[in-house]
């Protein structure tokens, strides 16, 4: 037979287990924001790359096809 206080120890034991269970369930909301926020950082930073990256690749390739060195004027026709 169960006694007084057993129900009254089990109503706290199961009180305990849902408030547990209630900052189990926050910390594992938290944790995948943080994942999505994480994720998105990492995103931005490797389109920020890429985006640099080829700013760099098209100002050298624009740079080469300039000519570096004198400039060449054809020759000046005579006038008559």
């Amino acid at each position: 037979m169960s006694q007084p206080g057993d129900d009254a120890q089990r109503d706290l034991e199961q009180r305990a287990l849902r408030n547990v269970r209630g900052l189990l369930d926050k910390m594992e909301d938290q944790d995948r924001k943080d994942n999505r926020t994480t994720l998105k950082i990492v995103l931005a930073c490797g389109i920020v790359a890429v985006v640099v990256l080829a700013l760099i690749l098209g100002y050298s390739a624009s740079r080469k096809e300039q000519p570096s060195g004198a400039i060449v004027l054809p020759p000046v026709k005579a006038p008559r």
